[in-house]
């Protein structure tokens, strides 16, 4: 068990996901009203570029993807609307913000940015968004990865109330493994695509 200030982690000894126990997570009202004070929208030049970035890496290592699921989208659904220009077939989900959106697939591609740090239950999404995977479809996750060097008394990741799960390149390796995957591409740090086998 590891401590931050009042809370406390733990590190699962098989994957390596550090998460926080339920009496520290969020309620959806908390969650919700956190989410809404960050400035992602078309306006925000940064938060634009960003998206534009990791959709040149789909570009560049997954091969045929024509329809495509932000999973965890958030209220204004920015990268679908940037996948649509761009061609593709896109929709967005998200629990807080468009919890009946229509997510049967199958899709060639599901993006989860910034959304895994703040699932309940890694293990129950992850088993959702492989039923939502065509066979040789992708996962692109972006969350930033704890290491070994990771302090997690001073780590700024652990500031967001809403963040609960956290993981590193042990636990892909792990998720890899036991749901089917295979490594495309990891930037070390944060953004990682997986194929579906």
């Amino acid at each position: 068990m590891l401590r931050r200030g009042e809370r406390s982690l733990y590190r699962c000894p098989t994957c390596d996901l550090v998460f926080l126990p339920p009496e520290f997570h969020p309620t959806e009202e908390e969650a919700r009203r956190e989410y809404l004070l960050h400035d992602n929208t078309m306006e925000c030049e940064g938060y634009v570029l960003m998206f534009e970035e990791k959709i040149d890496l789909l570009e560049r290592h997954c091969a045929g993807i024509r329809a495509a699921l932000d999973y965890g989208c958030g209220p204004g659904p920015v990268l679908v609307e940037l996948l649509r220009r761009r061609g593709y077939e896109a929709s967005g989900y998200d629990p807080l913000f468009f919890p009946d959106a229509d997510t049967k697939g199958p899709y060639d591609c599901v993006i989860s940015t910034e959304a895994f740090e703040h699932f309940e239950n890694p293990r129950l999404e992850l088993e959702r968004i492989g039923k939502m995977l065509r066979s040789g479809g992708y996962l692109a996750v972006m969350t930033l990865t704890h290491s070994a060097e990771t302090d997690f008394n001073e780590w700024w990741y652990l500031n967001i109330p809403s963040h609960i799960a956290f993981y590193s390149d042990r636990t892909f390796r792990w998720i890899e493994r036991e749901f089917g995957y295979e490594r495309v591409y990891y930037d070390g740090t944060r953004f990682l695509i997986l194929k579906k086998r």
